[in-house]
């Protein structure tokens, strides 16, 4: 927070000339460290009696630093929260380990039963979290994992909850039973919740290959397998391709770059 630096001794001015270094402003007097620094005026900042543990953010420099940069906002609202409060949606996902295929939100996400409101880097959710979906990672108190994507897909669209919930069934966290099970209580966004969890498939390799599932349900085209392995006539090995159709001879491979390369400015 803004007092912790200015406990340390640093100005106004330090403050701004960091965040022209290693220090980024979070939100309204909350900042982060987010890459190391040799310059000995900043060498506080990343000394073991800082504020917080110094725990840099990942860079892959792809699509996926946006996620990262998330993370300090959620830890940012670790000592606001109230009794009874959890991070859910995207900010428990990220706590939980999986990641949206592309940036879904810009805000931290709470539910708090009995109060609903949204500001600039935080949503609140006015719902219930028995108990039973409560857990704690760390210091975090997080919906558990079949709530967390269940949350996900009865708010979020099918481009983002198909792949994070293959993701999760890929690793063996989850089942779709599980999640179907979370659907019992919920009264809104069924359909296209129950969608999301039928497009779901632990048999995707990556994000990109859920979100061409995606691809295929909004252009109407059915019946395509993921991961088939293709032989010839004479029975003789010739690959494992992403996509087969189950009548037609089509077969769809996700191109694998983008795998790696998650960006605009990536190979095209």
């Amino acid at each position: 927070m803004k007092q912790d630096l200015l406990r340390f001794g640093l100005t106004d001015d330090d403050v701004r000339r960091a965040q022209q270094c290693c220090l980024q402003k979070i939100r309204r007097g909350h900042y982060a460290v987010v890459r190391p620094c040799s310059s000995p005026h900043h060498a506080v900042l990343h000394s073991p009696g800082a504020a917080e543990p110094i725990s840099y953010p990942q860079t892959f420099g792809d699509i996926r630093d946006q996620s990262e940069n998330l993370k300090p906002l959620i830890r940012s609202r670790l000592h606001e929260l109230r009794s009874g409060d959890v991070f859910s949606h995207i900010s428990a996902a990220l706590i939980h380990g999986i990641r949206p295929p592309f940036p879904a939100t810009d805000r931290a996400e709470i539910i708090r039963t009995g109060y609903h409101e949204n500001f600039p880097t935080l949503r609140i959710y006015n719902r219930i979290v028995p108990p039973a979906d409560q857990t704690t990672i760390g210091d975090f108190a997080v919906t558990d994992l079949s709530r967390t994507l269940s949350d996900i897909a009865h708010d979020y669209p099918l481009e983002i909850s198909v792949p994070m919930i293959s993701e999760a069934l890929r690793a063996g966290n989850i089942s779709k039973s599980d999640l179907f099970e979370q659907m019992k209580i919920r009264r809104r966004g069924c359909r296209v919740a129950k969608q999301g969890i039928e497009l779901s498939d632990p048999l995707h390799e990556s994000q990109g290959e859920s979100l061409c599932a995606v691809k295929f349900h909004r252009f109407s085209i059915g019946e395509m397998i993921p991961q088939v392995t293709v032989h010839d006539r004479a029975g003789k090995f010739l690959g494992r391709c992403d996509f087969k159709h189950a009548r037609l001879p089509l077969i769809v491979e996700f191109h694998g770059l983008g795998k790696y390369y998650l960006n605009e400015s990536g190979p095209d």
